[in-house]
C-alpha cells in the first residue's frame, strides 16, 4: 500500500489526540474495522487495537482514549502514558482538530518530547474551511519538522496519504519547547542521574516534575531503588528552591509555544455557517431556552421511538414475517410438546425469537437513529453543560453527565466510562445512578413503544418518578459517602454539526448488530429456560412463593413473575412480555405505569454487575444490588399504592 523506508520497521502505531478529534474514526478506516463514533467526548473508553498489513508487513494500530493531557490523575490518561512508557510504539499519528489547533498542540507538546517518530494527522479540514480556518500544512509543516497530512476521516479522505508518510515519520526535534532557566537545569540534573546511554527522553524527565501517577513506579521498575531514590532527592531541591508551581509553569509554556504555533499557521475569516452553529449551541446550553429544547428533543424522541416504531415497524414485521411463520409450525408438527416448545406460552420462537426480532429490533432501529443524530450533532455535550448546576447538587460535576448520558446507550459502557471522573466519590454516586433508574438503550426503546400505547400521563408520570427517584437518590449519597475531592468541570465542547447520512447509518448497523449478537441468544435462552421450569412446575412454585410481593404489593398479575425472572438475563426482555400485555390490555395504565419503574431499576444485567466490580471491587458492587433491588420493588409498591388511592392516570 505504501513505499517504506528500510530505517523504520514499524510494529505498533499509537493514535493520539484530545477528546473528540477523529481518532476512531481515522482508526476505522485505517483498520477497516469499527469502533463507536461520536460528536462526543471521551466516546473511547478503552483501548481498541486492530491488526493491518502493510506493503506485507504486519502492524498494530492503537486508539487511545481522548485526553488533554498525559500527567492527570484521570484513568485515560494513564493508560495513554502506560502504552507510550511501556508498549514502545514505534510511531505515533498525533490526530489534531485543524478547527482548534491550539488545544491539540498542548497534548503534542508532550507527545514530542518523548522522541518518538510522529506524524501529525490534520483532522477536520473540511469543516474548518467552512468556517473560515485556514491552516498552511506547509508552514504547519516546517515548524514542526514532521509530515503533516490533511484529513477528512469520517469520509475517508487523505487515510492513504497518512499510510504512506508512514515511511517518513520521524521525531519533532524541530518543535521542542526551550522551557525557563530553572526547568531546564532541573531537566540536567535529573538526567545525570542515569547511566550513560541510558537517559529517558524529556517527556519522562517532565512527567517526573509533575509528579505524573505512576511514573515514580516506572522509574522504580526500569532503573530500581538507587536512580529513584537520586531522583526523588534532586526533585526536592529543585521544589525547596522555589514557591512556584512546576506543573503550572510547565503547563505555561506548552500554551505559549501551542498559542505562537498557531499565530504562524492559521488564519480565520468570520463564517456564516459557524455563526449559526454557535448560536444554537449556545442556545441548548442557556439556562431557561437550553431547558425547552430538551423537552422537544425527549417529546421527538417519544413520537418518533414510540408512535413510528410500535405502531409502523413493530405490526409489520408481527403480520408479515412471524405470523404466518407461526402458523405454518402449528399446522406442520402434530406433537403437542414439540409445538409447546416452539411457539407456546414460553416458546423459543413466539416468546424468544420473535419477541427480539419482531418486537425490539425494529423498535430499538428507531431509538440508535435518533441517538446517534443527537451524538453527532454534538447536542449531548451541550446538555451536559447544561445539567451542570444540577448535577453539582449531589456531588457531581457535568462532566459525569456524559457516562449518565452514554448509560441510555448501554449501562456496561456507561460504568466503564466513569474512569474519566477523577473523584472515587463522584464515580460511586455516577455508577449507582447509571445501574439503578437509567434505562439502557433497548430497554428504552421498549419502554416508549409501551408508553405510547397508554395515556401521556403514563409517559409522564414514569419518567417523572425515574427523574425523582435518581436526584433524591444523587442527594442522598453526596450526603453518606465523603468528599475525596471537589469535582471540576472541564468539558471541551464540540462544534455542532450536521449529522452525515452515511455515518448514521453504519453506527445504527453496528449497534443494531451488537444488539443481535448479545441480546438475541439471551431472549432465547431466557424462554428455554422458562419452558424447563414451567413443565417442571418450577415456574408455579415460585410464582406462589412471590405472589405476595407481586400481587398484594405491587398489584400486578402474577405474569409479572415470568418478566422478572427474564430481566434476570436481559431487562428488556422483560419489557418486552409488558408490551405484549399492553398491546392485548392484560394490564391497566397504573400497572403499565407500575411494572416499567420496577423493571427499570431492577438488578442491573450481568454485564453492568460485572463492569461494577471491575470499577469499585466486589463489595461496594453487592451493596449497589442489593441496595438498588430492594428499592426497585419498594417504589414501585409506593407508587401502585398512590395512584390506586388516587386514580391519579384518570385525569389525562
Amino acid at each position: 500500500m505504501c513505499d517504506r523506508s528500510h530505517r523504520l520497521h514499524v510494529n505498533k502505531i499509537a493514535i493520539i489526540g484530545t477528546p473528540n478529534v477523529g481518532k476512531s474514526s481515522l482508526f476505522n478506516r485505517i483498520t477497516r474495522t469499527y469502533s463507536l463514533v461520536a460528536n462526543l467526548p471521551h466516546t473511547t473508553i478503552e483501548v481498541q487495537r486492530a491488526s493491518i498489513v502493510i506493503d506485507g508487513k504486519p502492524y498494530e494500530i492503537i486508539d487511545t482514549p481522548g485526553i488533554h493531557t498525559l500527567d492527570s490523575e484521570s484513568e485515560d490518561s494513564q493508560i495513554t502514558r502506560s502504552i507510550l512508557l511501556e508498549e514502545h510504539p514505534e510511531a505515533i499519528i498525533m490526530c489534531m482538530d485543524a478547527n482548534n489547533l491550539q488545544r491539540s498542540l498542548q497534548l503534542a507538546a508532550q507527545v514530542f518530547a518523548f522522541d518518538i517518530p510522529v506524524i501529525v494527522c490534520l483532522n477536520f479540514t473540511d469543516e474548518s474551511r467552512q468556517k473560515g480556518i485556514t491552516v498552511s500544512r506547509k508552514k504547519f509543516e516546517a515548524l514542526l519538522g514532521v509530515p503533516v497530512i490533511e484529513t477528512v476521516a469520517s469520509e475517508g479522505r487523505g487515510t492513504k496519504e497518512l499510510l504512506r508518510a508512514l515511511a517518513h515519520a520521524r521525531p519533532a526535534r524541530g518543535a521542542t519547547i526551550k522551557y525557563k532557566h530553572f526547568i531546564e537545569s532541573c531537566l540536567d540534573e535529573l538526567s545525570s542521574c542515569f547511566p550513560a546511554g541510558a537517559v529517558p527522553s524529556d517527556g519522562v524527565l517532565l512527567l517526573l516534575l509533575t509528579n505524573a501517577p505512576g511514573i515514580r513506579s516506572f522509574i522504580h521498575k526500569q532503573y530500581g531503588d538507587e536512580i529513584l531514590a537520586q531522583l526523588q532527592s534532586r526533585i526536592a531541591k529543585a521544589l525547596a528552591r522555589t514557591n512556584k508551581d512546576l506543573s503550572r509553569i510547565i503547563l505555561e509554556e506548552r500554551a505559549r509555544w501551542a498559542s505562537r504555533i498557531v499565530r504562524e499557521v492559521v488564519e480565520e475569516h468570520a463564517s456564516g455557517t459557524s455563526r449559526v452553529a454557535d448560536a444554537f449551541g449556545a442556545l441548548c446550553r442557556h439556562p431557561l431556552w437550553g431547558w425547552f429544547i430538551l423537552l422537544l428533543v425527549v417529546y421527538c424522541v417519544y413520537i418518533l421511538v414510540g408512535r413510528v416504531g410500535i405502531l409502523i415497524l413493530v405490526p409489520f414485521f408481527e403480520d408479515t414475517l412471524f405470523a404466518p411463520f407461526n402458523r405454518f409450525v402449528e399446522q406442520a408438527l402434530p406433537w403437542h410438546l414439540a409445538r409447546d416448545f416452539l411457539i407456546g406460552d414460553y416458546g423459543v420462537l413466539t416468546t424468544g425469537l420473535e419477541n427480539a426480532v419482531g418486537t425490539v429490533l425494529p423498535i430499538l432501529s428507531m431509538f440508535f437513529i435518533v441517538l446517534n443524530i443527537l451524538e453527532d450533532t454534538g447536542y449531548i455535550a451541550n446538555l451536559c453543560v447544561l445539567t451542570n448546576r444540577i448535577f453539582q447538587r449531589f456531588g457531581l460535576s457535568g462532566r459525569s453527565m456524559l457516562p449518565l448520558v452514554l448509560g441510555f446507550g448501554c449501562r456496561t459502557m456507561a460504568v466503564l466510562t466513569t474512569q474519566i471522573l477523577d473523584s472515587r466519590k463522584e464515580r460511586i454516586i455516577a455508577i449507582f445512578l447509571i445501574a439503578f433508574a437509567i434505562p439502557c438503550a433497548p430497554l428504552l426503546g421498549v419502554m416508549l413503544a409501551t408508553l405510547a400505547l397508554m395515556p401521556f400521563g403514563a409517559f409522564l408520570l414514569v419518567f417523572g418518578v425515574l427523574v425523582t427517584i435518581e436526584v433524591l437518590a444523587g442527594i442522598a449519597l453526596n450526603r453518606l459517602i465523603k468528599t475525596d475531592r471537589e469535582p471540576e468541570f472541564i468539558l471541551e465542547i464540540p462544534p455542532v454539526r450536521l449529522p452525515r447520512l452515511k455515518n448514521l447509518a453504519v453506527k445504527t448497523y453496528y449497534r443494531l448488530k451488537w444488539f443481535s449478537i448479545e441480546a438475541i441468544p439471551l431472549f432465547v435462552i431466557g424462554a428455554f429456560l422458562l419452558f424447563v421450569i414451567d413443565k417442571l412446575k418450577i415456574l408455579l412454585a415460585i410464582k406462589h412463593l412471590l405472589k405476595p410481593l407481586v400481587v398484594s404489593f405491587l398489584h400486578l398479575p402474577i405474569e409479572m413473575v415470568d418478566v422478572f425472572l427474564l430481566c434476570l438475563l436481559r431487562l428488556e426482555a422483560g419489557a418486552a412480555i409488558v408490551l405484549k400485555m399492553a398491546q392485548h390490555q392484560e394490564l391497566s395504565p397504573a400497572q403499565v405505569v407500575v411494572s416499567l419503574i420496577v423493571i427499570t431499576a431492577f438488578i442491573p444485567c450481568f454485564a453492568n454487575i460485572m463492569a461494577i466490580i471491575k470499577m469499585l471491587g466486589f463489595k461496594i458492587a453487592i451493596v449497589i444490588v442489593l441496595v438498588i433491588n430492594a428499592a426497585a420493588f419498594a417504589i414501585g409498591g409506593l407508587v401502585s399504592f398512590l395512584l390506586r388511592s388516587f386514580n391519579w392516570l384518570m385525569l389525562w
